[in-house]
């Protein structure tokens, strides 16, 4: 087994590709099981909502059984069962640290091999990172489920977030809007304290921000953060009120107090705005059907879930 910063390596050459080349890529920090991360495709700088669970191997280990044209990857029962019956199509990524290479090959039933005790997977030697355009290209053609499956999985994908929520910490979204583009962008963020995921810029035409996060978040509710929001007004504050600084005493005169200027957030409102961009700092909140989701999610996701009950009469 790769030690842990060496597994790292290959999570951050994949992130650092997919990213460059603005597609979404979530590292599952959760630890789905034979799941490092998800890319999501994004298409003319549109997200598509259509998902690829990646697993990735990192170090050289992986790289010592080969044929002429492929690495050899060997796997048990559960893993392949697990990537095989996935909802999503599953990619196995095997990444080289020394040569800083990505070889990659999707897992289905055409490309797994029973060797009798085990499973085999030939992992073409072509470098998905040294053609970028034909390794996306490849990626966009894999066979998605329907929309009704994609957006589910993008529920379940999200689920770490409504679970911090409900565990009582605070998560928040922030991102710029251009004000002087015609075409609406956003480069979104989600995090807490301890955790952030960063999205690239992306494109959202006749979409306003309510839209944007209905799309992006339907499982939750936004209030602004009031202390960004202030701390962004006293600086506006500073402009439209200061009279002088009186260096005596060290005091500066204003022509109104600030609390008499404030006026708190009404709505979803930028905390900052500098005439080219508009910025926004949200507090996320389970609305009623992220609620339902996750009790919904929790039955279906029940181990102990018996499948059939009952009796058959002959």
């Amino acid at each position: 087994m790769a030690a842990p910063q060496t597994e790292r390596l290959g999570v951050s050459a994949l992130d650092h590709f997919f990213s460059q080349h603005g597609w979404l890529f979530r590292e599952q920090t959760t630890h789905d099981y034979g799941i490092d991360a998800h890319i999501e495709i994004v298409k003319n700088e549109r997200p598509t909502g259509k998902l690829i669970a990646l697993q990735i191997k990192s170090g050289a280990s992986f790289f010592t059984e080969e044929t002429n044209e492929s690495f050899v990857f060997r796997t048990d029962d559960k893993h392949v069962v697990y990537w095989v019956e996935h909802s999503m199509p599953v990619v196995l990524v095997l990444y080289n640290p020394t040569t800083k290479t990505a070889h990659c090959c999707e897992v289905n039933r055409d490309t797994v091999t029973n060797t009798g005790k085990k499973w085999k997977i030939e992992v073409p030697k072509i470098d998905m990172l040294a053609n970028p355009e034909q390794s996306l290209h490849e990626l966009e053609s894999l066979t998605q489920p329907e929309p009704y499956v994609r957006r589910l999985n993008r529920l379940r994908i999200d689920r770490r977030w409504m679970d911090l929520i409900e565990e009582g910490l605070e998560v928040r979204v922030t991102f710029d809007k251009w004000v002087n583009k015609s075409l609406p962008r956003y480069q979104v963020t989600i995090y807490t304290e301890d955790e952030r995921e960063a999205w690239p810029t992306l494109y959202a035409p006749g979409v306003g921000i309510e839209g944007m996060l209905q799309h992006f978040f339907p499982w939750a509710d936004f209030t602004v953060d009031s202390d960004e929001h202030e701390k962004g007004a006293r600086e506006k504050y500073e402009a439209e009120c200061y009279l002088y600084h009186y260096r005596e005493t060290g005091e500066s005169f204003y022509s109104q107090s600030f609390d008499d200027w404030y006026n708190a957030p009404k709505g979803l409102v930028p905390v900052l705005e500098n005439g080219e961009t508009e910025t926004y700092v949200l507090i996320l909140s389970l609305n009623e059907f992220g609620k339902s989701f996750l009790v919904v999610d929790d039955y279906l996701a029940d181990p102990d879930a018996q499948e059939v009950i009952g009796f058959e009469l002959k």
